[in-house]
């Protein structure tokens, strides 16, 4: 009996235990949820029909109506839109990117004449439907999210599954379109052809400048592993030096968690020269600072800085633990750089300049 009661018990814990972690995992989410979510309904002339167009603004964005933003266009469903725009807010938040405005563009019950490039599995011609597709994006779309919000000219596209293969093909005819592809799980088991269409368009295009990152789950079935690894080498042997690419495995990952992991793990990719690690930072002139960032946006397409806390906290960092007093100043001149009005910075700088007297 005593058995019995506490076995109760138990399995009443548990579920308490259970309800909990639920609500601090929705609790969580909900944190960094947008209430500038929009949903707007575009009528598209190329499509001849209307499609949703799902838009989450950053944080800030009505508060500060001086900045503008880079935009993040997200494929296939309505999740990928929920997960992109949960994990932009949180990498935000903890400045492993910048804040962006999150497009969703899911489908109308057509998701494979949408994205599915080609217009027979094992042809290279292309579907007049993904075509048109593609049009609706860059024309009408972007042009639409670029004529009624504050962007920055930084354009970053994410598709998985067989919006991967969409995604690489957009990539092939419009490299201009985006700065950065991010290609997760492309179905390319059903496009065999992809890797000759890939390879061509690299030996004819030797100064792409894009940023590519294609990647895949290391729990997904052999058939798609087989063919991406194909289309992978056919990326490495191929690829000009002018472009910034990798290829990643993503560990303990199938193909439908591939896309919530890409995504987070593809946006830190794109932003992971925004941060200069501490050892660089100390080796550091005013001039390499300089030419840091001005690499950095020209890859973005937009003009990208530094954190003005970044190199604050630097600075003291350098003074104080690392006995570096040049490099606290070199980390503050590069702040006045780039925040010329900074008070802050001025009078950092002012101290700094006394105690090396």
């Amino acid at each position: 009996m005593r058995y019995l009661c506490l076995l109760t018990i138990i399995k009443a814990l548990n579920m308490i235990r259970n309800v909990i972690i639920a609500l601090l995992v929705f609790s969580f989410f909900t944190a960094f949820a947008n209430d500038s979510i929009k949903i707007v309904k575009l009528k598209s002339k190329v499509l001849n029909e209307t499609r949703e167009v799902m838009i989450r603004l950053p944080e800030n964005y009505s508060k500060d109506t001086l900045k503008s933003y880079p935009v993040l266009v997200t494929l296939n469903d309505k999740d990928n839109f929920n997960w992109a725009s949960n994990i932009v807010a949180i990498q935000a938040s903890r400045y492993g990117v910048e804040d962006m405005i999150v497009v969703g563009l899911p489908h109308n019950g057509n998701y494979s004449d949408d994205n599915f490039p080609y217009k027979e599995d094992s042809s290279l011609e292309l579907s007049a439907q993904s075509q048109n597709y593609s049009k609706f994006i860059r024309e009408e779309a972007l042009v639409y999210i670029e004529n009624n919000y504050r962007t920055n000219g930084g354009r970053f596209i994410i598709g998985h599954s067989l919006s991967g293969l969409f995604v690489l093909q957009l990539l092939m005819q419009y490299p201009e379109s985006f700065s950065s592809y991010v290609v997760l799980s492309p179905s390319v088991q059903y496009a065999p052809q992809m890797a000759t269409a890939l390879r061509d368009f690299l030996l004819k295009n030797e100064k792409l400048t894009n940023q590519i990152f294609l990647s895949i789950g290391e729990m997904e079935h052999s058939l798609i592993q087989t063919e991406f690894r194909t289309l992978s080498q056919t990326l490495k042997k191929n690829v000009p030096n002018t472009l910034n690419w990798t290829v990643v495995y993503l560990d303990n990952t199938d193909h439908l968690l591939s896309a919530y992991k890409g995504i987070y793990d593809g946006l830190a990719w794109i932003y992971k020269d925004w941060y200069i690690n501490e050892s660089k930072m100390r080796e550091n002139s005013l001039n390499d600072y300089i030419n840091h960032y001005q690499l950095l946006s020209q890859k973005l397409n937009y003009n990208i800085k530094p954190r003005e806390k970044h190199l604050m906290g630097f600075s003291w960092f350098a003074e104080n633990k690392l006995n570096d007093l040049d490099a606290a100043i070199t980390a503050i001149k590069a702040g006045l750089y780039f925040y010329p009005d900074s008070l802050e910075l001025k009078k950092r700088l002012t101290e700094l300049n006394k105690t090396k007297d």
